[in-house]
């Protein structure tokens, strides 16, 4: 319900939003470690479309990533 300092949420089909920490996701998984290390496109943060990318290929559960710059608590 309080998301202090998670760094990642998921967003769940019916809205559900489940935060975590992106440090525990990439060691306890390899493809959790590649989906963070991808690069952040910096010229589209600035358009306000979050960094979206499609992630359909990497199997199933990923559909796409957003990147967004949040204030720091």
């Amino acid at each position: 319900q309080a998301p202090l300092c998670a760094d990642v949420v998921f967003q769940l089909q019916g809205g559900h939003r489940v935060f975590a920490h992106r440090v525990y996701l990439a060691t306890a998984c390899s493809r959790f470690y590649d989906l963070f290390t991808l690069e952040v496109p910096p010229d589209t943060l600035s358009q306000g479309d979050g960094g979206t990318r499609d992630l359909s290929s990497w199997g199933r559960g990923f559909l796409s990533l957003r990147w967004e710059p949040v204030a720091d608590p």
